[in-house]
């Protein structure tokens, strides 16, 4: 029972309770509404409410909530305890009807289709044009404009990529939400149920569109890089430049080069500008020795780039690994706040791809991978991100079987 003390708030429960939605324990819980004398028409959270000023007198009754539901003014808000159980409940159905959002949109247009595919061939050759050697000559402004055509097109390509990726991530969280609102509140599995499968369609359609920006092979190399020895320093006339700094200098490069390349969808060569960044930095102002001593960078990068990749080509000593995942939902942020994603690009890229199960009820996802990938997986795992090998033993049980006894919970916890 809710107490009559207390801090109140003030709820429009008329546009989030429909008659439809399952009410439970609830239903017998009082509320205080307002109405005409007639009895007739709607029940008001106010006597203040514009749609009772022609009412030539209005009564204020306490009335079950389940009786007054169909009848909730859409406009009025309700004064409610902070202990009130219809505050949670309406917690809840706001957190699974807010998924009629994302569906019954309509069919992509010709032009972004069209888009996708061009992006999707751009991103197979990198996140940048390839190099060219600009040749000077009467042509020269055309050449600049071709130039930057093609700049263009590769940003539009990763911003096509950026939005997939987004709003697969996004669809992923609301069905998260969703479910541990039903867990919260399990009246209302039937309700919510085709709502849920329905964003599961919608999510899955997201998530292949998403997989088809991204090249496996570089979610491959990225986890080969995680296992490369780390470099020696060693002296190389173009450090001569950053004299003491030298050795600094080599292993700040390494760090954040090995970083990005690790956690991220792009290709190792992308990750060349990191390198030269940290050079520059170390340079300021000074000229002596920067050339030198880019060049030499940009071959150290070169021999590691060289042997990730030939790491990630070694023939496997293990085959593909099947990975249960227990995906992070998006954390909730205030409308003046970005979202910060806990997942990397690298971890949402590989989820993507490689799925082969899911389980809508769990929100947690069965994926075949590269033993390199599996390895990074199980590395990265935590108490947000729950990963394991599913059935290390051989067993011949269908995949979405492990994953639905997968328990996920137990591992989160221990």
């Amino acid at each position: 029972m809710s107490s009559t003390t207390g801090e109140l708030r003030h709820v429009m429960l008329g546009s989030i309770f429909k008659p439809e939605v399952p009410l439970g324990p609830t239903r017998d819980t009082l509320i205080t509404c307002h109405a005409s004398a007639t009895g007739k028409g709607k029940l008001h959270g106010s006597p203040e409410c514009r749609a009772l000023r022609s009412a030539a007198s209005v009564n204020q009754f306490d009335i079950a909530f389940g009786q007054a539901v169909e009848r909730l003014c859409t406009n009025c808000r309700w004064a409610l305890f902070t202990d009130s159980p219809i505050l949670p409940l309406g917690a809840a159905v706001n957190n699974v009807d807010s998924l009629t959002i994302w569906l019954d949109r309509g069919p992509e247009d010709e032009d972004d289709i069209e888009a996708e595919r061009d992006a999707a061939i751009a991103l197979s050759t990198g996140d940048y044009p390839p190099h060219t050697n600009d040749i000077r000559n009467a042509g020269e402004e055309d050449n600049e404009a071709g130039h930057d055509e093609e700049w263009e097109r590769y940003d539009r390509a990763r911003d096509i990529r950026y939005g997939r990726h987004s709003h697969w991530r996004r669809l992923h969280s609301y069905l998260i939400r969703s479910n541990q609102a039903v867990a919260d509140c399990p009246f209302l599995a039937p309700w919510a149920e085709g709502l849920q499968s329905r964003l599961t369609a919608v999510l899955d359609t997201e998530r292949r569109a998403f997989a088809a920006l991204v090249q496996p092979a570089r979610l491959l190399e990225a986890a080969a890089v995680r296992v490369l020895p780390t470099p020696q320093f060693s002296g190389d006339p173009g450090f001569a430049g950053l004299g003491a700094e030298a050795e600094k200098t080599f292993r700040r490069a390494w760090y954040e080069w090995s970083r990005r390349a690790t956690w991220s969808w792009q290709r190792l060569e992308d990750h060349d500008f990191s390198v030269y960044t940290v050079v520059s930095d170390v340079f300021g102002r000074r000229r002596k020795g920067k050339p030198e001593a880019h060049t030499a960078f940009h071959r150290l990068t070169a021999g590691w780039i060289r042997q990730a990749r030939e790491e990630a080509a070694r023939p496997a000593t293990a085959p593909w690994q099947l990975v249960a995942v227990k995906t992070p939902a998006l954390p909730r942020t205030r409308h003046s706040e970005s979202e910060r994603d806990p997942l990397t690009l690298w971890e949402a890229s590989v989820i993507a791809t490689y799925q082969v199960a899911f389980n809508r009820k769990s929100g947690t996802t069965a994926l075949l991978v590269p033993h390199l990938v599996a390895e990074q997986l199980l590395a990265c795992a935590s108490h947000d991100m729950p990963v394991q090998r599913l059935a290390p033993d051989g067993s011949a049980l269908p995949v979405e079987t492990l994953l639905e006894q997968w328990d996920h919970e137990s591992l989160a916890h221990s």
